[in-house]
């Protein structure tokens, strides 16, 4: 038999024959006993615990073990895997898996400090199993290494030779592509995890919202399932063991406290309410309700303003003050209650419009844009990243995504050319079989299309054909579609599927709204819309490498279709949503040039900043990049950059070149400057360091993607053509027309492309700027400035030696006559404003379109001269509005509204009431007419002012009032309540045609008239402006009434503009209002246009306009008719307005309109964006850091603990400097540093002498002196240094996470038990309390047995003059007889260890202690204490365990409590005898036959409640306590400790008052004294209850005895228990007041009747609603008792509180001493922190399962009483 062989039977004989006999091995399974012979063989040991511990291993476990050992795993590494196993199954038995284990049972009592000392030790026993859990990862981690080492140099070499295909190829790379999520996200919790816990970097000031349950699909696990919720629930992400329950209380605190308007039911709240204009909201109508005109809140003219009660300051126009007071009259009391935009959950009041805005955001699109690919994507793309680009999250963005490339998947698997190319124009071009992706890149494109097969179009089709009963598309695969099996996926997929089924599939690069723009704007000479691949489109190379003919035919009919989805529309329905006009037009024509940029303070913000650069003077025009690019693309053919001139280079038609010489210096220029040529420059803006083209040495490394990378330009020249491209300005490029008059554009730019876009619009269309234009209106074709041929001839007026081609001079005419008119103020609803307004309004005449919007006109208003041009244009065109239009649509250019000369508001005008004379408005007049100078409006010193009735705070001058006034004398009957009198009541008005406005108010116009002609003037002035105010009395509204009733879209409207365009149901007028308008159209009828137009027919008509009229009826109409036709036109104004109209059709498709409407909303608008941009920009800064110095060791921590070597750590670190080298900025040194980003050096971000690659220098050795998370994730990502843990490697992460959450709280505990240890140990500290030395022990009652006569005796035996010598206590000293004192030292020195110094090292120390055990006295030194070298024997644990039974009776005398009732013999009766029967002890039966101890049986079990712990729960926890109140005694586990599932019922409340009265006097046994045995109701007990209005004190008494008790009761009031403690308090601390016990008559908080008291026995004034002395009350009230009432007052008391009275106690007689004081004196305990003083919060300091309320051993409280002596702590101790 060979040898090695014969040595492994030997081996395994001897492993098996140590084991054998040991019954932990026998009853383990088979495959365990083998494995574990193995180990042993193999000189391992295998001990106990490990044995006792696999005893939990399940049978489908032991199955597994065979086929590990078949596999030839190795032994130890199997064993580790059970004992791991074996842990979790051990602990899923246990009770309480996520409790600490209850540990200790110290009975009734607690001691903070034997509490934390065995907590402790726990503790420690718990680590060393934590440890032992480490070592054994460890070593299977060691096994592991070799295996991970080999994956991840497999892996970078296949990711290495992937990268250099496909750049190769001219392809992107980007590492963190290749990495699944749940690698990314494995990376970022461990760098998460490593810089919060290890770091030494400062994150404090850092995002601290990055651990994954923070993100919101856990947030939404937790808000769906609460408790039951897998995801958020884990104990690290996607683990299947759950978190400690202190850990997920934490994650639901988070939950609860942040972002709880997320939640799914706020959402809906917020669909339900989205479109309620914020004013209907319940704190603005509450401020009208309660204010009315005073609110400063809901007259506000914007939110902001009403949110911030500046409604007086901003306040809205009195017509929109009206509407919003219908409104409130109409739907009160509480208006629309929008709960998702509360300040706080619940809260009424409102969060902040910035954070509204973001809510809303939230709910439209999510917060994808927040997650860690958008913030990276964001880093690496700058604005061109989705995140700024995309309102919902994108989705197929990728070029293989698209439909084409999944079709050829599908159809054609992997013989498929085009899916498979390494780049979109081999996939165009089909020809992935010469240029294939690299394999790991066809792998990923593979697994896409697999997981994404329900996008194919039959599955499409499915969906909508069949919706929601459709079975193909909810299948969970593909096979499982095909064969009509399977489960349907869940409610979430089905979501995901839909809604890309809803928006998906249109998703072409060229669709994107920049490239729409592009087409519209340059048409075919675009350089992006018409690029063969996104790259080319993006990179401005579509004249250079352009698309097929028919793919271009294909994008601009596209494009035609869709003109609306140019950016510009997009603003115009974000800022203007229904009332907006742009997006609703019916083609791009009338609103060509419409962008806000092209306006002129743009134009020439441009011109002074940017144009220098891109635009040199006349003599160097050829240097323009569109010059550069002619000779770049066709060199010496090109016709533009030949030009002799900059006119025909312009033209670009070569007829007239430049000298050779001229050419040849061009051509020299060009060579050095090809890079500033468009291609290069949108290379540049697209894709910042990390362009190859833009930074390439030459044009030929530029143009040829293998070499761009590999041989660049130098840093020095990288630098110069950065700073050239970078556009500056602080106004023409910025993302939206707000920030650009703000000139904000450095803090919220457009993209680097737009920018660029705006530069070239700006350098080609200076024509347009408004000094060409004036010369082309006023000297039509005879200027010279607008047919120049180019700006420089333009500015001299030299068109006519310079002009511009006929075809260009007539282009530029079609646009002065079509497109001229584009400034913002000619826009639809600032003409309404002037219409409606005229000189008052709030919108037309402000500087700028943002101001505009905010009804700033007032505060922000354009120049004097500005005004007066816009009012005139206004006259001339105040008909370009929607309801004009509408009305030319239905009646052609002689319609009642688009036929008349002016619009009807401004031809009533009254040009009085304009200007400065706005208070001669008819509300005004009305103000002064009711309330004279009591008014608050006409009295205002501007209509701003007068509009908010602040009249009395900003009120006008005296002499400007007189004068005011004094035309109302005048003019008072122009007030509307006249008006009106007329209109209704024509002549016979009594109000209207009265002489004086006395007689107007007393209705005496047919008694007082005025004069007939002035009856006439006031009459034609009625007539005049009668309707003037009301625009829904225009015919139009007539019309719509007449023709649809109630159901009509516009005369219900709410506004103007609503009514105009039909929007009646999305902006109604209130209720009262429309019946007001519905009366008035009833008796009106007769002027909708129908009849208008019969009438205008004069005797030709059919007469329709007389119907029913009486003569004079007849003759009012026709007047009516004559004053209303107004003004006609003239041909030519009709031919004007007809030529206008029709060149400018708006889209009445309403299915177009709301798609149109539909696709706007999914677009973001620039206040989007922005806030995304800072948020962004913000957190960018703030990514955690480590330093880098500690970088190996976070890359241990995500590898398995597996250190990386030097050379990994250096390529970690050059990956990091090439990633900051390569993050793009789009914002540049303009912008400034943003909040979070670092100022020096101080924390550790600064980058002092950085080089060009913005790595820190440290002595001229280049090195990031920190790593973000991003960064790292990057590095990591680009070098393959992670490698994924394999399923046991997940379990290690698992239980090492696990354990450390275990950890915190075992920290969190210990850390709270040492603060309540410490105060403890703090007062033990101190010298023993008075309660030591003066308890009296019931079997040795004397006085001079007391602890502080012991001790006495201890300080000096030989004092003939000590206290102990005595006869009595009083103080007399008479000394005793030497008998006695011998018989009395005897008993000192048997009983030495009851001295206070002795109890009180008990106390401390508890069985620790040396010196109470001892013998005999141990010896002591001179001063007490013990000699070091005492060598005194321990006492026999009998004698020990009787000292312990006296100094827990000592510490706690309700103990030995006798019950009141019992009798003389019934010394059992107490509450130590019956915790003693339930611990089963046989003390409590001592000397009692059979039917004796069933007699006491039966009590201890009906008076179980009685047992100290019981007490201590009343005391501890009142009337919140649970056990004491059970109607029997709850079931208790084999610790004494109340079971959890305990279901025994609460006791009668009758019953529960009897314990509560027991307590009470167990825990002051003198409340029970009585002088007379027959008087049992003469106790302070029963005084006290009197006192309190209690009747327990009257039982079984008829009236008369009632009276007698009443009396007594007033007579020994001060024989309450409060008043002995008061007098048991002054022999202590002779200062405390007051001194109630010494009144002659009781305290008013005693309810006793006092001499001040009323007849009644009321309550009188210094006493509160509980009878209670108020705190202004004296101490003493009436006079001090007599020294004879004092004398016999303090004999009482002193009789109350003694040990025994009468005979001597029998030596089972219970204790009845002398009250015990509260045993701290000093700080409390429980109300604050011992270290920092604060007062404690009723919420546990620590999260996760409560400490100081509850032990978590023994369960109960632990807060509220002292831990040595039981009593109840007091708030004052």
């Amino acid at each position: 038999m060979p040898g090695d062989v014969k040595e492994d039977i030997e081996a395994s004989a001897l492993a098996r024959r140590n084991l054998k006999g040991c019954n932990l091995f026998e009853n383990l399974g088979d495959p365990i006993k083998d494995l574990i012979i193995q180990v042993e063989k193999e000189g391992k040991n295998v001990d106990e615990s490990t044995l006792e511990l696999l005893q939990h291993i399940t049978v489908k476990q032991l199955a597994k073990i065979f086929d590990m050992l078949g596999d030839g795993q190795d032994p130890e590494t199997i064993l580790a895997w059970l004992k791991r196993r074996a842990r979790k199954n051990k602990a899923g038995k246990e009770e309480g898996i996520d409790e600490r284990k209850r540990l200790i049972q110290t009975g009734a009592e607690r001691d903070p400090i034997a509490f934390y000392k065995a907590l402790e030790a726990a503790n420690q026993k718990k680590q060393e199993e934590f440890e032992q859990m480490e070592e054994e990862r460890q070593q299977l981690r060691l096994a592991k290494t070799k295996e991970r080492e080999k994956a991840r140099a497999q892996k970078e070499k296949e990711l290495e030779e992937a990268k250099k295909a496909l750049e190769d190829e001219g392809g992107w790379w980007k590492a963190t592509d290749y990495m699944p999520d749940k690698d990314k996200d494995a990376i970022n919790n461990a760098f998460e995890k490593f810089a919060t816990k290890t770091s030494e970097f400062d994150n404090s000031n850092k995002d601290q919202d990055g651990e994954w349950w923070k993100k919101d699909p856990y947030r939404r696990d937790w808000e769906r399932n609460k408790g039951k919720g897998k995801k958020w629930t884990a104990v690290m992400q996607g683990a299947k063991e759950r978190a400690t329950e202190p850990e997920l209380a934490v994650r639901e605190e988070f939950y609860k406290g942040n972002d709880w308007w997320k939640a799914d039911k706020y959402k809906r709240d917020w669909e339900a309410t989205k479109d309620a204009e914020w004013w209907k909201e319940e704190p603005y109508i509450k401020d009208w309700q309660q204010n009315k005109h005073d609110g400063a809140r809901w007259k506000a003219a914007d939110e902001e303003s009403g949110l911030e009660s500046e409604g007086h300051t901003y306040p809205a126009p009195p017509e929109e003050q009206k509407r919003r007071e219908d409104w409130y009259k109409a739907n009160g009391p509480r208006g629309v209650v929008k709960k998702w935009n509360a300040a706080t959950e619940g809260d009424p009041e409102k969060c902040s419009v910035p954070e509204k805005d973001a809510r809303e955001e939230f709910y439209r699109n999510g917060d994808w844009w927040k997650n860690d690919d958008a913030r990276q994507a964001f880093k690496e793309q700058g604005l061109d990243a989705d995140a700024l680009n995309f309102a919902g999250q994108p989705q197929d963005t990728e070029w293989w995504k698209q439909e084409p490339y999944r079709e050829d998947y599908f159809k054609n698997g992997d013989k498929g050319k085009k899916w498979a190319a390494a780049t979109e124009g081999a996939g165009i071009d089909g020809t992935a079989d010469k240029n294939p992706a690299p394999e790991v890149e066809k792998k990923r494109r593979e697994d896409w299309y697999k997981n994404n097969w329900w996008k194919q179009p039959e599955y499409k089709d499915d969906w909508k054909k069949n919706g929601k009963n459709g079975k193909m598309w909810k299948a969970p695969s593909e096979d499982a579609a095909k064969a009509g099996t399977g489960k349907p996926v869940g409610e979430e997929e089905k979501r995901h599927r839909e809604d890309w089924y809803k928006n998906g599939g249109d998703d072409e690069w060229w669709k994107k709204p920049q490239f729409v723009e592009d087409y519209f704007q340059k048409g075919p000479e675009g350089r992006h819309w018409g690029g063969k691949t996104e790259e080319d489109g993006n990179g401005g190379r579509a004249q250079e490498n352009p698309a097929a003919p028919e793919e271009k035919q294909k994008r601009e009919d596209w494009y035609r279709q869709n003109w609306w989805k140019q950016p510009k529309y997009t603003d115009d329905f974000h800022k203007n949503g229904a009332l907006g006009a742009a997006w609703k037009a019916g083609n791009d024509g009338p609103n060509t040039d419409k962008e806000w940029w092209k306006q002129p303070p743009f134009i020439e913000n441009w011109s002074t900043t940017m144009k220098p650069k891109t635009k040199p003077d006349d003599q160097e025009w050829w240097k323009q990049p569109e010059y550069i690019e002619d000779f770049n693309l066709k060199g010496p053919e090109g016709k533009k950059w030949t030009a002799a001139d900059e006119t025909h280079g312009i033209e670009g038609k070569g007829d007239k070149p430049a000298s050779p010489e001229e050419q040849k210096k061009r051509e020299d220029w060009y060579r050095d400057n090809w890079w500033k040529a468009p291609q290069y420059a949108f290379d540049w803006a697209k894709k910042g360091p990390s362009g190859k083209r833009w930074k390439a040495a030459s044009k030929a490394a530029a143009d040829d993607p293998k070499k761009g990378a590999k041989e660049p330009c130098s840093e020095e020249e990288e630098k110069a053509r950065d700073a050239w491209y970078r556009p500056v300005g602080d106004m023409w490029r910025a993302l939206g027309e707000e920030a650009g008059f703000a000139k904000k554009a450095a803090e919220t730019p457009c993209t680097q492309s737009d920018a660029l876009n705006r530069d070239e619009w700006y350098r080609n269309n200076w024509w347009k700027a408004p000094e060409y234009i004036e010369d082309w209106k006023k000297n039509g074709a005879e200027g010279k400035k607008w047919p120049a041929g180019n700006e420089a001839a333009g500015k001299a007026g030299e068109a006519d030696k310079d002009p511009a081609s006929d075809e260009e001079k007539q282009k530029r005419d079609d646009w002065y006559r079509n497109n001229a008119d584009n400034e913002w103020w000619k826009e639809p609803q600032y003409i309404e404003d002037w219409g409606q307004n005229g000189q008052d309004g709030a919108k037309w005449n402000a500087d700028n379109r943002p101001n505009a919007d905010k009804s700033g006109g007032k505060e922000h208003p354009c120049t004097p001269e500005e005004k007066e041009e816009r009012d005139e244009w206004y006259k001339k065109n105040w008909w370009k509005t929607p309801q004009a239009k509408d009305d030319w649509d239905k009646n052609g250019a002689a319609g009642p509204v688009c036929g008349r000369k002016l619009p009807t508001a401004v031809e009533r005008q009254d040009p009085e009431a304009t200007g400065d004379d706005w208070w001669k408005k008819p509300e005004f007049i009305e103000d002064w007419m009711k309330k004279g100078d009591a008014g608050k409006h006409w009295t205002a010193e501007d209509p701003v002012a007068a509009a908010a009735g602040q009249g009395h705070k900003k009120p006008a001058t005296d002499p400007e009032k007189e004068a005011r006034e004094q035309w109302y004398k005048d003019n008072w009957w122009k007030a509307p309540s006249c008006v009106d009198d007329w209109a209704k009541n024509g002549a016979a008005g009594k109000k209207w045609g009265a002489v004086d406005p006395e007689a107007t108010k007393a209705n005496e116009g047919d008694t007082k008239p005025a004069s007939d002609d002035e009856k006439d003037k006031r009459e034609d002035w009625y007539r005049k402006h009668g309707d003037a105010d009301e625009w829904w009395k225009r015919p139009e509204f007539i019309e719509d009434y007449a023709k649809a009733g109630p159901a009509g879209k516009k005369w219900t409207a709410g506004n103007p503009t609503a009514g105009a365009l039909g929007q009646g149901q999305e902006c109604p007028a209130s209720g009262p209002e429309k019946k007001k308008r519905e009366d008035w159209y009833k008796d009106n009828w007769w002027k909708a246009p129908e009849y208008s137009e019969d009438w205008a027919k004069g005797p030709a008509g059919e007469g329709k306009w007389k119907k029913d009229a009486t003569p004079e009826e007849e003759k009012a109409r026709d007047a009516w008719f004559r004053e209303n036709q107004g003004e006609p036109l003239s041909p030519e104004e009709q031919a004007e307005r007809d030529d206008w109209f029709k060149k400018h059709p708006e889209e009445t498709s309403d299915p177009q309109l709301d798609k149109r409407e539909e696709w706007f909303k999914k677009q973001l608008s620039d206040d989007d964006k922005a806030r995304r941009m800072d948020w962004l920009r913000d957190r960018a800064a703030n990514d955690k850091c480590i330093l880098e110095d500690e970088l190996p060791e976070a890359l241990a921590a995500i590898n398995e603990g597996q250190k990386p070597t030097d050379k990994q750590v250096k390529a970690i670190l050059d990956a990091v400097a090439k990633a900051r080298k390569a993050e793009k900025d789009d914002f540049g040194p303009e912008a400034g540093k943003k909040k979070g980003a670092a100022d020096d050096d101080d924390d550790g971000m600064g980058r002092d002498g950085d080089d060009e690659d913005g790595m820190g220098r440290d002595d001229d050795e280049e090195k990031p002196k920190v790593i973000t998370q991003d960064e790292f994730l990057k590095a990591v990502a680009e070098t393959n240094m992670y490698v994924p843990p394999d399923e046991d490697e997940l379990e290690m992460q698992a239980e090492e996470e696990r354990v450390n959450q275990e950890k915190d709280e075992m920290t969190r505990q210990e850390e709270e038990a040492a603060y309540l240890a410490m105060d403890a140990e703090e007062e033990i500290a101190k010298q023993p309390e008075e309660w030591q030395k003066k308890y009296v022990d019931p079997e040795n009652p004397e006085w001079w047995k007391r602890p502080e006569f012991i001790e006495s005796f201890q300080k000096d035996p030989e004092d003939a003059e000590a206290d102990w010598r005595m006869d009595d206590e009083s103080g007399k000293k008479r000394p005793i007889s030497g008998e006695e004192a011998a018989e009395r030292e005897q008993w000192y020195k048997d009983n030495w260890w009851k001295a206070p110094k002795f109890s009180q090292e008990w106390r401390r120390d508890d069985d620790n202690g040396d010196n109470w055990k001892k013998q005999s006295r141990p010896e002591e030194e001179d001063d007490g204490a013990v000699r070091e070298d005492d060598e005194t024997p321990e006492a026999s644990p009998e004698e020990i365990k009787e000292r312990e039974d006296w100094f827990r009776n000592a510490k706690n005398p309700e103990r030995q409590f006798k019950d009141p009732e019992a009798k003389e013999d019934e010394w059992w009766k107490t509450p130590k005898f019956i915790e003693d029967f339930q611990e089963g002890g046989d003390d409590c039966m001592r000397d009692a036959d059979e039917d004796e101890k069933k007699k006491r049986e039966d009590w201890f079990k009906d008076n179980w409640w009685k047992a100290p712990k019981y007490s201590t729960e009343w005391r501890r926890d009142g009337e919140a306590g649970d056990n004491w109140k059970k109607a029997g005694r709850p079931d208790e586990d084999e610790d004494g400790m109340v079971r959890d599932d305990d279901e025994t019922p609460e006791a009668t409340p009758e019953e529960v008052k009897e314990r509560e009265q027991w307590y009470k006097n167990a825990k002051n046994p003198e409340r029970t004294f009585k002088e007379e045995e027959d008087d049992w109701w003469q106790t302070p007990e029963n005084i006290e209850d009197f006192q309190d209005g209690g009747d327990a004190c009257m039982r079984d008494a008829d009236e008369d005895e009632k009276e007698k008790r009443e009396q007594w009761y007033k007579d020994n009031w001060w024989k309450a228990p409060k008043h002995m403690e008061n007098w048991t308090k002054a022999q202590k601390e002779p200062e405390a007041a007051p001194d109630t016990w010494m009144r002659a008559a009781a305290p008013v908080d005693d309810g006793m009747k006092r001499d001040e008291e009323d007849d009644d026995g009321m309550k009188r004034d210094d006493e509160d609603d509980d009878g209670m002395k108020r705190d202004d009350e004296e101490p003493f009230v009436g006079e001090k008792i007599t020294p004879e009432q004092e004398a016999e007052r303090v004999a009482w008391y002193k009789k109350a509180i003694e040990p025994f009275h009468g005979e001597k106690l029998k030596d089972d007689e219970p204790f009845k001493g002398e009250k015990l004081e509260e045993p701290f004196s000093g700080e409390k305990l429980k109300d604050e922190d011992p270290f920092t003083g604060e007062k404690l919060k009723d919420e546990d300091p620590f999260v996760g399962e409560k400490l100081k309320d509850e032990d978590p051993f023994t369960g109960e409280k632990l807060k509220d009483e002292d831990p040595f002596t039981g009593e109840k702590l007091k708030d004052e101790d």
